[in-house]
């Protein structure tokens, strides 16, 4: 589905309207002869679809939704670092507790993952940056800031914030000593990281060098 607002260009070409309607070329070459997406051409023969013709085209096919009938969602976002924790019940926990104390819930989505956070690829943090960019979330409800991220979390902050979405921090008092634990393993983790880019580095430097010194006594024989 789609929105109007998706739509901001006056005119698209062949192969946004291809990948918007997620048809071959041909198809649109179809569409064209017979009328059934009124395509332009420009100076240069080009073919182009008008906006207003492509919004109607799509509203056709009931693939296009007003901006004001989108309902937005309160999101409760849950994470925990192992499938240990998981197993033991604290990413359930985590996602309940939530929702046991925000009493005024609108029309809530609940993601929720496991996955360290100082991984900024991780699924659901994805998707919860995907809603947010396409207008569908009114706030995020988070036991705890590091939650989302381990670290640069004002730069979230600030891309939800322009988006007009609210962070809500309810801090599980009971479960603090666990998020302790885990800012220590994902601590851990950073500095296993460094550490391989860095040897990483070095047998490349070490490789290179011999890649010379062999190269060095080809040339003296």
């Amino acid at each position: 589905m789609y929105k109007r607002s998706d739509f901001t260009k006056p005119t698209y070409k062949t192969a946004e309207v291809m990948k918007i309607l997620n048809v071959s070329y041909d198809t649109i070459k179809r569409y064209d002869k017979t009328g059934k997406l009124p395509i332009k051409r420009t100076e240069t023969g080009r073919r182009t679809v008008l906006r207003e013709d492509l919004l109607n085209y799509l509203d056709s096919l009931e693939m296009l939704v007003n901006d004001e009938e989108i309902t937005k969602h309160d999101v409760i976002y849950a994470r925990v670092s192992s499938n240990e924790q998981k197993t033991k019940g604290d990413l359930d926990r985590q996602a309940m507790f939530l929702i046991e104390h925000c009493n005024d819930l609108i029309n809530p989505v609940i993601l929720k993952e496991v996955g360290s956070g100082l991984n900024e690829k991780r699924k659901k943090i994805q998707e919860l940056i995907r809603m947010v960019e396409s207008n569908e979330v009114n706030r995020i409800f988070v036991t705890y800031r590091d939650r989302l991220t381990r670290f640069g979390f004002h730069y979230l902050e600030t891309m939800f914030k322009s988006h007009g979405v609210e962070i809500v921090v309810v801090k599980d008092q009971e479960k603090e000593k666990s998020v302790q634990e885990e800012l220590v393993e994902d601590m851990m983790a950073l500095i296993a990281s460094f550490s391989g880019n860095l040897y990483g580095l070095r047998s490349k430097k070490n490789k290179t060098s011999f890649e010379k010194e062999k190269d060095y006594a080809k040339q003296e024989r």
